[in-house]
Protein backbone atom coordinates (compact mmCIF):
# COMPACT_ATOMS: atom_id res chain seq x y z
CA UNK A 1 0.00 0.00 0.00
CA UNK A 2 2.52 2.29 0.80
CA UNK A 3 4.46 1.65 -2.53
CA UNK A 4 0.78 2.66 -4.05
CA UNK A 5 0.91 5.52 -2.16
CA UNK A 6 4.48 6.71 -3.17
CA UNK A 7 4.10 6.36 -7.08
CA UNK A 8 0.53 8.45 -6.95
CA UNK A 9 2.62 10.73 -5.08
CA UNK A 10 5.08 10.87 -7.69
CA UNK A 11 3.05 10.83 -10.46
CA UNK A 12 0.87 14.29 -8.96
CA UNK A 13 4.32 15.63 -8.38
CA UNK A 14 5.18 14.52 -12.00
CA UNK A 15 2.03 16.28 -13.31
CA UNK A 16 2.42 19.45 -11.04
CA UNK A 17 5.64 20.17 -12.14
CA UNK A 18 4.41 19.48 -16.23
CA UNK A 19 1.88 22.06 -15.68
CA UNK A 20 3.71 24.33 -14.07
CA UNK A 21 6.30 24.16 -16.65
CA UNK A 22 3.37 26.09 -19.30
CA UNK A 23 3.18 28.94 -17.22
CA UNK A 24 5.84 31.49 -15.53
CA UNK A 25 6.20 30.97 -11.64
CA UNK A 26 6.09 34.78 -9.98
CA UNK A 27 8.21 35.60 -7.23
CA UNK A 28 6.52 36.36 -3.51
CA UNK A 29 6.60 39.67 -4.48
CA UNK A 30 4.64 39.66 -7.41
CA UNK A 31 1.21 38.53 -5.47
CA UNK A 32 -0.87 41.00 -4.03
CA UNK A 33 -3.85 38.50 -2.52
CA UNK A 34 -7.63 39.24 -3.15
CA UNK A 35 -8.11 41.48 -0.56
CA UNK A 36 -6.24 43.80 -2.79
CA UNK A 37 -7.63 43.58 -5.63
CA UNK A 38 -10.97 43.73 -4.04
CA UNK A 39 -10.26 47.32 -3.23
CA UNK A 40 -10.87 48.35 -6.73
CA UNK A 41 -12.74 45.11 -7.71
CA UNK A 42 -15.61 45.37 -4.42
CA UNK A 43 -18.51 43.42 -7.14
CA UNK A 44 -15.95 40.85 -8.23
CA UNK A 45 -14.69 40.17 -4.27
CA UNK A 46 -18.14 39.62 -3.09
CA UNK A 47 -19.54 37.29 -6.06
CA UNK A 48 -16.00 35.39 -5.28
CA UNK A 49 -16.44 35.22 -1.70
CA UNK A 50 -19.72 33.36 -2.70
CA UNK A 51 -18.23 30.52 -4.19
CA UNK A 52 -16.43 27.53 -3.53
CA UNK A 53 -12.95 28.97 -5.01
CA UNK A 54 -13.07 31.73 -2.02
CA UNK A 55 -13.08 28.47 0.98
CA UNK A 56 -10.30 26.83 -0.26
CA UNK A 57 -9.28 23.95 1.68
CA UNK A 58 -9.00 24.15 5.29
CA UNK A 59 -5.63 22.10 5.48
CA UNK A 60 -3.79 22.58 2.35
CA UNK A 61 -0.99 24.64 3.54
CA UNK A 62 -0.36 21.63 5.69
CA UNK A 63 -0.90 18.88 2.74
CA UNK A 64 1.36 17.69 -0.03
CA UNK A 65 2.35 21.07 -1.64
CA UNK A 66 1.13 19.45 -5.17
CA UNK A 67 -2.37 20.21 -3.51
CA UNK A 68 -1.53 23.63 -3.39
CA UNK A 69 -1.39 23.75 -7.11
CA UNK A 70 -4.87 23.83 -7.72
CA UNK A 71 -6.25 23.92 -4.41
CA UNK A 72 -4.33 27.73 -3.56
CA UNK A 73 -3.17 31.04 -5.13
CA UNK A 74 0.64 30.98 -5.21
CA UNK A 75 3.75 29.60 -6.67
CA UNK A 76 3.16 25.57 -5.63
CA UNK A 77 4.27 23.20 -5.90
CA UNK A 78 7.48 25.11 -6.48
CA UNK A 79 7.32 28.12 -3.53
CA UNK A 80 4.78 29.19 -0.97
CA UNK A 81 1.19 29.37 -0.58
CA UNK A 82 0.23 32.90 -1.00
CA UNK A 83 -3.52 32.23 -0.14
CA UNK A 84 -5.04 28.86 0.41
CA UNK A 85 -7.56 29.50 -1.60
CA UNK A 86 -8.35 30.07 -5.37
CA UNK A 87 -7.70 33.83 -5.11
CA UNK A 88 -8.23 36.73 -8.49
CA UNK A 89 -4.93 35.73 -8.93
CA UNK A 90 -4.72 32.05 -9.42
CA UNK A 91 -7.04 32.69 -12.64
CA UNK A 92 -5.74 36.45 -12.98
CA UNK A 93 -2.23 35.86 -12.33
CA UNK A 94 0.26 37.66 -10.12
CA UNK A 95 -1.12 41.17 -9.89
CA UNK A 96 1.45 43.61 -8.88
CA UNK A 97 2.88 44.42 -12.05
CA UNK A 98 -0.33 45.19 -13.57
CA UNK A 99 -2.80 46.56 -10.68
CA UNK A 100 -1.47 49.82 -10.34
CA UNK A 101 -4.98 52.79 -11.11
CA UNK A 102 -3.12 54.05 -14.31
CA UNK A 103 -2.36 50.31 -15.73
CA UNK A 104 -5.50 48.98 -15.45
CA UNK A 105 -7.49 51.85 -17.09
CA UNK A 106 -5.47 50.37 -19.97
CA UNK A 107 -6.12 47.07 -20.87
CA UNK A 108 -3.88 45.93 -23.61
CA UNK A 109 -1.08 47.90 -20.68
CA UNK A 110 -2.49 45.41 -17.82
CA UNK A 111 -2.53 42.38 -20.64
CA UNK A 112 0.99 43.09 -21.69
CA UNK A 113 1.99 43.12 -17.42
CA UNK A 114 0.89 39.65 -16.94
CA UNK A 115 -2.91 39.95 -16.62
CA UNK A 116 -4.86 36.84 -18.07
CA UNK A 117 -8.01 38.40 -19.48
CA UNK A 118 -11.25 36.10 -19.34
CA UNK A 119 -13.37 37.42 -20.55
CA UNK A 120 -14.05 35.07 -23.58
CA UNK A 121 -15.34 31.58 -23.23
CA UNK A 122 -12.14 30.29 -24.74
CA UNK A 123 -10.03 32.37 -22.26
CA UNK A 124 -11.94 31.14 -19.43
CA UNK A 125 -12.32 27.33 -20.41
CA UNK A 126 -8.66 27.07 -20.81
CA UNK A 127 -7.56 28.50 -17.59
CA UNK A 128 -10.30 26.42 -15.91
CA UNK A 129 -9.20 23.57 -17.37
CA UNK A 130 -5.92 23.56 -15.97
CA UNK A 131 -6.96 22.73 -12.68
CA UNK A 132 -10.85 20.70 -13.31
CA UNK A 133 -9.22 18.87 -16.08
CA UNK A 134 -6.69 17.28 -13.93
CA UNK A 135 -7.27 14.03 -12.51
CA UNK A 136 -9.32 13.46 -9.71
CA UNK A 137 -11.18 16.74 -10.47
CA UNK A 138 -14.01 16.76 -11.87
CA UNK A 139 -15.08 19.45 -14.04
CA UNK A 140 -17.49 22.43 -13.48
CA UNK A 141 -20.95 21.80 -15.54
CA UNK A 142 -19.73 24.22 -18.25
CA UNK A 143 -15.76 25.25 -18.14
CA UNK A 144 -16.34 28.90 -20.14
CA UNK A 145 -19.58 29.81 -17.64
CA UNK A 146 -19.05 32.41 -15.77
CA UNK A 147 -16.50 32.03 -12.57
CA UNK A 148 -18.00 35.26 -10.97
CA UNK A 149 -22.00 33.84 -11.44
CA UNK A 150 -23.19 36.16 -8.90
CA UNK A 151 -21.94 39.40 -11.56
CA UNK A 152 -24.38 37.69 -13.98
CA UNK A 153 -27.53 38.32 -12.17
CA UNK A 154 -29.17 41.78 -12.31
Amino acid sequence: MASVRRRLRGALVAAALVCAAGSALAARRDWLGSAACGSCHPRQLRAWRATAHARGLPRVEEGPAVCALCHATGEAPAGPTIEAQVGCEACHGAGADYAAEDVMRNPALARELGLVELGAPAARAAVCASCHGAVALGAPPALSAPAHPALEQP
